[in-house]
This record gives structure tokens, C-alpha cells and sequence, in this order.
């Protein structure tokens, strides 16, 4: 009897509905919890969908600005908004990129006067009309914990910009407050820091470097939120944001892609 093939299709289908049954509990909680949200099953669907959303939102000259973020890069839709030209677009690093560099440069190898232009940006983006950013982690009932070294992620997802639009991967649900903790510090800020710095050129930089970025892990204990004390740490500032007073500003778009961080 000759062999068959084994129908992949089967296989390949189960994470996306996995993601897509996370996703619906996570946003069903969101509306609990004075915020919103969507599901959208791929990346390229996700990054024509946002662009679209945004026209809607945003009106011609209106101010957008972000934050760093791996997620965004990943899915292409910050070139989308600066190409169209249709919006001012606060790049707030701009200033710190160099061509053979992500997004961000090694802030302590930072060219004088480039941190504080970068941080004049940072004030300004907390007026913009839609400010885009992804988060470290949510929780299944709906809870965005970020953390970061300068704050200016998180300080605008708080308050200031008009709307909030949180774009994520479905690989950021998290089953509660403890994971997200443990993820932001065993998974999220190693990577970063790697991602930022590379590696030592020499011995005088070992110095700069958090120890997450030699270990590939958390160097204090995520658990009791025991961090490592090194002063260059991506996890200096941690925010829960579970149900803010402004009905909707923050919309958080879940894609059934692993993303980013």
C-alpha cells in the first residue's frame, strides 16, 4: 500500500487558532478594563490594517510619534507612515541610529548632544495625536506591564498622546501578573540589551553591560522583582496599566504572530 503524504495543513492551523482563542480572552477583559482591542491573524494583514486605522484616526498634519520597539520595526508600518508623508512624524531616534544599527545605538557610546535631542523628542511625542508602541507582556486579564530604562515608552502610554494604539504578537500572553514579570526579565530585556549593545569590544566596556546581556537571563530574581542593581538595566522603571480613567485611548492590536521581544 503506497505511503500518503501527512496533511500539514492540520498542524500548521492549530497555533493560529490557539493564538486566536488567547487573543479573544484577552480582549474580552481589555473592554473590562476601559480599554480596546482587535484580533488580526497575520503580520502583512496587520500592517496594511494599521495603516488604514490610522488614516481614519489621524487626520492630515496630525502628530504621530512611537516607541521603541522591535514589533513595529518587524512588521514595516513605521516606514509606511514616514513614506506617505501625510503626517508629522516625530522619529525619536533619529538622532541615535546609525545605517548598521537597528533602531537604537548604545546610549552610553552616544555622540555629545545626541541624548538630549533624543529626549526633547521623547517631551514632544507626549502631545501627538496617536502614539504607537508594543508592550513587554499582557496578561490574560488584560494587564499591560512594560518596563524601561528612560520612561519615555511608558510615560506616554500612560498619559498625553490622544491615542494609544499597543501592537503586539500574540507570543506576549502571559497568564498573569508573575509571569509578565518573569517575562519581561528572563525574556524580553536580555534580548534588548543585546540587541542595543552587541557585545563588549573590550574589557573597559564589560563594564556597561548588564549582566542579562552575558547570561541571556534575568541576573537578580524576576519572581521577587529582585533586579541585578547594574545602572544600565532595560528594567529600571515598571508599569501595570489594568484600567485607566480615559475610556478607550488605549487600543491594543493583537497579531497571531510571534513578534518582537
Amino acid at each position: 500500500m503506497a505511503k500518503t503524504e501527512p496533511d500539514l495543513a492540520k498542524w500548521y492551523g492549530i497555533k493560529p487558532w490557539y493564538y486566536e482563542k488567547l487573543a479573544n480572552q484577552v480582549i474580552d477583559n481589555l473592554r473590562k478594563n476601559n480599554m480596546d482591542g482587535m484580533y488580526i491573524p497575520t503580520a502583512k494583514e496587520a500592517r496594511t490594517k494599521i495603516f488604514e486605522m490610522i488614516e481614519k484616526e489621524v487626520p492630515e498634519g496630525g502628530v504621530i510619534s512611537w516607541g521603541g520597539s522591535v514589533t513595529l520595526i518587524n512588521l514595516g508600518i513605521l516606514f509606511d507612515l514616514q513614506k506617505a508623508g501625510k503626517w508629522k512624524c516625530i522619529n525619536p531616534f533619529e538622532d541615535i541610529v546609525t545605517p548598521e544599527e537597528i533602531h537604537v545605538a548604545r546610549h552610553w557610546m552616544l555622540t555629545e548632544g545626541a541624548l538630549d535631542k533624543t529626549i526633547k523628542k521623547w517631551r514632544a511625542a507626549l502631545h501627538a495625536d496617536l502614539y504607537l508602541t508594543s508592550t513587554n507582556a499582557i496578561t490574560l486579564k488584560g494587564m499591560l506591564v512594560n518596563s524601561d530604562g528612560y520612561g519615555n515608552r511608558i510615560a506616554a502610554m500612560m498619559f498625553g498622546p490622544k491615542k494609544v494604539y499597543v501592537v503586539a504578537g500574540c507570543n506576549k500572553i502571559v497568564r498573569d501578573l508573575d509571569d509578565a514579570f518573569v517575562r519581561v526579565r528572563n525574556v524580553v530585556a536580555p534580548q534588548l540589551v543585546r540587541m542595543m549593545g552587541g557585545e563588549p569590544k573590550n574589557k573597559d566596556e564589560e563594564q556597561w553591560y548588564p549582566p542579562c546581556s552575558r547570561l541571556g537571563r534575568c541576573g537578580g530574581e524576576p519572581k521577587i522583582l529582585k533586579n541585578c542593581g547594574h545602572k544600565n538595566r532595560a528594567c529600571g522603571m515598571t508599569t501595570i496599566i489594568d484600567q485607566p480613567h480615559i475610556p478607550n485611548r488605549i487600543f491594543v492590536i493583537l497579531i497571531g504572530e510571534d513578534l518582537g521581544f
